[in-house]
């Protein structure tokens, strides 16, 4: 039949109401049910084999009882607390059995539901009562917006940050390998005060370097204080907390810097003398 395409005359469908109905075939009558699949079937065709077209999309299907129709149909339900006995549990194929139960959200009980009316209408009353309400609208979208500019914001702060503290890196460097040098130098100082008089007549031979030597060093405190000056207006600036702790950091490092530049400047200038 279904390959001819042709219903014969001794198959017959009658319906007694909406959902339920008898199906005669061969003689015999069966009880049929019209059931809600759990999903949506696209049915199609194709007349070579190679293209199909979509004809129709099916969501119900006709339920046969095997047995006679002496008894009356009695469909197979979801549960006990199923609410809508004409929703059918399965699908068509076996891995969508029981799919409404394992595929599918739960819907909410009727007491769950209650309850929540409940609730509401308990904080409307509260509201009511109130001698002072105030509430503020907040859009979630506009929260998020917010999120991604200040992220956004970041990233160009810290890459616009980077071009200028390299040369405060370079200086932080040089600053190192002098702080090397001075305590090398302070190692040196104490070994000539040991030897005594002939320290004395090398340090007086070593006067016309010395000059340049502090002029050097003034020329790096200057340096110093510019950069504690920048790093100043950096942090004044700084729009997030973290380049406001890292300007810090490096103010602090300057200062320390500068403090033992001027003290060994110092030093220098009483040897001079």
């Amino acid at each position: 039949m279904a390959k001819k395409r042709e219903i014969p005359q001794d198959v017959k469908l009658n319906f007694k109401d909406n959902r339920k109905g008898t199906l005669t075939f061969e003689g015999r009558d069966y009880d049929v049910l019209l059931v809600d699949l759990p999903t949506i079937i696209e049915a199609q065709k194709t007349l070579d084999k190679k293209q199909f077209y979509k004809v129709a999309d099916i969501s119900q299907m006709l339920l046969v009882d095997p047995t006679s129709g002496n008894e009356p149909f009695v469909q197979q339900t979801n549960g006990r607390h199923e609410t809508e006995p004409y929703n059918y549990p399965h699908g068509l194929t076996p891995p969508l059995k029981h799919v409404r139960k394992r595929r599918f959200r739960k819907k909410l009980s009727k007491r769950a539901i209650e309850e929540v009316e409940r609730e509401v209408e308990r904080l409307l009353e509260i509201d009511a009562t109130a001698e002072d309400v105030q509430y503020e609208v907040v859009d979630d979208r506009e929260i998020e917006m917010e999120q991604e500019s200040d992220a956004a914001t970041q990233e160009i702060d810290i890459d616009d940050s980077v071009d200028e503290s390299e040369s405060d890196e370079d200086l932080a460097a040089a600053i190192d390998r002098d702080l090397e040098e001075m305590e090398d130098e302070d190692e040196d100082d104490e070994d000539e005060e040991e030897d005594g008089d002939e320290s004395e007549e090398e340090d007086e031979e070593e006067d016309p370097s010395q000059t340049g030597e502090i002029e050097q060093k003034r020329q790096e405190i200057a340096e110093i204080k510019q950069a504690i000056q920048r790093k100043t207006r950096d942090l004044l600036t700084a729009p997030n907390a973290m380049l406001k702790n890292r300007f810090e950091t490096d103010i602090n490092n300057l200062k320390k810097s500068l403090t033992l530049k001027e003290a060994h400047l110092a030093e220098m200038n009483e040897k001079e003398k």
